[in-house]
């Protein structure tokens, strides 16, 4: 139930959010004085207050002054520099991290999973785990209950996806995604 996230108290702020979990090395990366830097993945907003402070433009200030050289969480970096500690603390089980499908936080209370970086519970080449067990009983419990895995897109998704299908014992399978890599250096030339 996330009703109790879309009651939550802002205490005048306009945005709640979760402290990150690498916010020591992002304050100091982006320049924050407030020692506090949130995750972006859930958000809760007044935008009547947005819109009064005119953050949206305050945003492309910020990052015209800052620069791509330290920018490296994009929308992130940029709320937060905005924001600079101005937000209302939500409590960490409405933004579960999940990163590279490694655990940094659940308890049976967590609302909110939020699955991090380039391997995704809906990839192939996620390896089994409890957060992907989890991920597909609610998918089956939802509209899309017809959601297939789906395969790597990249070199190195494709390469994950071989080995997981070969430790799987799925060996034609796994074998099909290297020789579709074969065939990508190799752009054809001997089929």
């Amino acid at each position: 139930d996330i009703l109790p996230l879309w009651q939550s108290d802002l205490q005048g702020k306009v945005l709640g959010a979760v402290r990150d979990y690498g916010e020591a090395k992002s304050c100091v990366r982006i320049g924050l004085k407030s020692g506090r830097y949130f995750n972006s993945g859930v958000l809760v907003m007044d935008l009547v207050k947005w819109r009064q402070q005119k953050l949206t433009q305050k945003l492309f200030q910020w990052l015209e002054q800052v620069g791509s050289t330290k920018i490296l969480w994009g929308d992130q970096d940029a709320l937060n520099g905005v924001v600079d500690g101005e937000f209302a603390e939500l409590p960490k089980k409405y933004n579960c991290i999940i990163i590279n499908n490694t655990l940094l936080k659940a308890t049976p209370e967590d609302v909110i999973v939020h699955y991090i970086d380039y391997i995704k519970p809906w990839h192939i080449y996620c390896m089994d785990s409890d957060e992907k067990k989890l991920y597909w009983h609610y998918v089956k419990k939802s509209l899309w209950d017809d959601l297939a895995l789906m395969d790597g897109h990249t070199v190195d998704t494709t390469v994950m996806t071989a080995r997981v299908l070969h430790k799987e014992g799925k060996y034609e399978r796994s074998a099909s995604y290297y020789e579709a890599l074969l065939k990508y250096f190799l752009q054809d030339k001997y089929t």
